[in-house]
């Protein structure tokens, strides 16, 4: 049974313990605590949280209504239940036209009731939002980038595709399971303290709690758990946690995007068994081609090969051409990406990829293009992009014509 995912909210760090110690552990995860501050709201972006607790002990602040009040205006897939020791009929009629679906009391009562209440009323408001076709719940797709090639954009493909879906409101988590040698955390520019290796070590083992605890929060909605900073604690993580660790995220998460090694270890190969789809990234030159052919025959007899898919990145006329990949491997190619060094380079440098640093690139707008396809594919639902706006022109900036060529 898959748990409920929640986020307490309080002032008083004694009641976040007493309001989590009524909630049962083999029904709820508790995903996150905050206070009402201004980071509170970003927090419980990223979380994704199926109720917020509004935990007050005493008279219930203004504040803490409008706090509410703002927070749906943004957050409209959680429900928010306000828990209190001073309930009252004025009280409820109160929060109610805030938007909180129920007070409930947080003294004089067990846990199991308290957890089977909460339970009916997230019930009840799922079962509205359905009949009202809101809140729909997708199911959660794995997302795998492989290359068994160096320097053909793998990471920068994954990274870039992971920001465009958290900039269309999708729940994505990126997973840097290139233990040795990953970049996701620079290209992000993200200084994380913890990695993959302080997870699995944690004494309170994999849960989300955890591993919400050691990811990173990037600005563009993206949850991101990294690569250990030093190749040698590689060895610390095992495949059966990169298997426990996907599969704990599934619940609470649209997309799991993984970027994997280029070698195919233990951890890589239970990647790929862990994927719906695994995104082969390569280019159009020869030796990409032969290392292609390695790759698939290996995926092949690991049985995943009804899980590929071929995107070519750095696309230049050549030899070597996308229609080549077709042939020899049967398979349709996925999506072709014109070669735009400069934006890659520099992007990575600045540590913004490049769907936010260059928009309108040709390397920012065929990701973007990449993610609708993605989506499409995932939901059913076709998405179009709002296109960036095109730069004004100044007053007095000569109009070009056919006819009046600008003289050189």
């Amino acid at each position: 049974m898959e748990k409920i995912n929640v986020v307490i909210l309080s002032d008083d760090l004694d009641l976040r313990i007493e309001v989590k110690n009524l909630l049962q552990r083999e029904q709820f995860a508790i995903s996150g605590y905050s206070d009402y501050g201004a980071e509170a709201k970003t927090k419980i972006v990223n979380l994704f949280p199926e109720v917020v607790l509004c935990a007050v002990r005493g008279k219930v602040q203004e504040s803490v209504f409008t706090f509410v009040q703002d927070l749906l205006t943004t957050v409209r897939s959680s429900m928010v239940v306000l828990v209190t020791d001073n309930i009252s009929v004025d009280l409820v009629n109160k929060a109610a036209g805030y938007g909180i679906r129920k007070v409930m009391p947080f003294s004089g009562v067990t846990p199991q009731d308290f957890s089977e209440e909460l339970k009916t009323v997230l019930a009840l408001e799922q079962q509205r939002s359905l009949d009202s076709n809101e809140g729909k719940k997708v199911r959660c797709k794995v997302l795998g980038f492989f290359s068994g090639k160096g320097g053909t954009g793998k990471t920068t493909i994954a990274v870039n595709t992971a920001i465009s879906l958290a900039r269309e409101g999708k729940r994505v988590m990126l997973l840097d399971l290139d233990l040795q040698c990953g970049d996701v955390a620079i290209s992000l520019d993200a200084d994380s303290k913890y990695s993959i290796v302080d997870l699995v070590q944690d004494r309170g083992g994999i849960t989300i709690e955890n591993i919400n605890n050691f990811s990173v929060d990037h600005s563009s909605g993206l949850r991101v758990l990294c690569a250990p900073k030093s190749a040698e604690l590689a060895e610390y993580v095992q495949s059966s946690d990169v298997e426990k660790i996907i599969d704990i995220m599934r619940p609470y998460y649209e997309y799991v995007i993984v970027d994997m090694s280029s070698a195919f270890n233990d951890i890589t190969i239970t990647a790929c068994e862990s994927c719906e789809e695994i995104f082969l990234v390569y280019n159009t030159d020869i030796l990409s081609l032969r290392n292609a052919k390695m790759s698939y025959d290996i995926l092949e007899k690991l049985h995943q090969k009804d899980k590929l898919q071929f995107i070519i990145n750095k696309y230049e006329k050549g030899i070597i051409k996308p229609a080549d990949y077709t042939k020899m491997f049967g398979l349709e190619i996925y999506y072709v990406i014109p070669y735009d060094g400069n934006t890659a380079i520099s992007s990575v440098n600045k540590g913004q990829p490049a769907v936010l640093s260059a928009p309108r690139s040709t390397l920012g707008s065929s990701v973007r293009h990449l993610t609708e396809k993605v989506i499409a594919e995932h939901t059913g639902i076709k998405v179009l992009m709002e296109p960036e706006k095109k730069k004004k022109k100044t007053r007095g900036e000569p109009k070009k014509s056919k006819d009046n060529p600008k003289k050189k």
